[in-house]
């Protein structure tokens, strides 16, 4: 067998999104049925909403800590010229998934 009858490895899924993508998104599937846990768990009546505001508010602080490091990575990425993936598709998750919900909110109010 010669060197090019040889395929170069394929890389999977994780190695393409990247590991700290699937990892926010993976977060943020866990995050939503723990925030209606904590809402179930808690008071009810004018006094309820703690549990889901708590978790909107770990999700908006979470988000933009991730936002801002890939920005950070992608503008670095850009000005060495290095392949610019990867931070590309971090910096647009939290925007498609805060774009989503509202989408899904309207569509559920209609």
């Amino acid at each position: 067998m010669s060197a090019d009858e040889i395929e170069p490895p394929r890389r999977g899924i994780i190695a393409e999104l990247g590991r700290r993508n699937i990892a926010y998104v993976a977060f943020v599937i866990i995050l939503v049925p723990t925030a209606l846990l904590l809402e179930a768990g808690g008071p009810s009546g004018p006094d309820a909403g703690g549990g889901i505001m708590l978790g909107i508010i770990v999700w908006a602080l979470v988000s933009l800590v991730f936002f801002l490091v890939n920005a950070v990575q992608l503008i670095i990425a850009l000005a060495k010229g290095q392949a610019a993936r990867k931070p590309l598709i971090g910096c647009l998750l939290p925007i498609l998934l805060i774009l989503g919900t509202l989408l899904a909110e309207e569509i559920m109010l209609r």
